[in-house]
């Protein structure tokens, strides 16, 4: 060797061993069964007052909700199977190249479909809940004056 320090040469060692995978899992988990919950118990409430509407709102937040757990235990499960079985020479790169990803060893991980679908369904349910807020403020002023 002259001179200079050379790199060290790439690594096929697994990704860090660390629980950040199983962390975001059960983090989207929590999320899935919130909405879940949140759905059912606000269907609860808004039946009396909204008839069919609230309790459709409920279902479909429900709905949702079971989508969130369902799509985070595939994404998991990928996650988990692209890191384990990735066939970069990088030690922390993952591929992004489709055309190489097979059914059996996958090399991309997983896009932002989830977290998308999650913030629009938020979004729709806030603008959803302040119009009935705003709704039943204008229906008690004109009942009062």
């Amino acid at each position: 060797m002259t001179g200079g320090a050379t790199p060290d040469p790439p690594s096929r060692e697994r990704f860090d061993d660390g629980l950040q995978v199983e962390r975001t899992a059960l983090s989207w988990q929590r999320t899935g069964l919130a909405i879940t919950a949140g759905s059912l118990v606000g269907a609860r409430l808004l039946a009396p007052g909204t008839g069919w509407w609230g309790i459709g709102l409920g279902v479909a937040g429900a709905l949702l909700g079971l989508f969130v757990l369902v799509r985070s235990g595939i994404r998991h499960r990928h996650v988990h199977r692209v890191l384990t079985t990735r066939l970069s020479t990088a030690p922390h790169a993952v591929p992004l190249d489709v055309a190489t990803a097979s059914a059996s060893a996958p090399t991309q991980l997983p896009g932002a479909v989830l977290p998308a679908v999650v913030a629009a369904a938020v979004l729709i349910a806030g603008l959803v809940a302040l119009g009935y807020v705003i709704a039943a403020a204008t229906a008690a002023a004109a009942s009062a004056g």
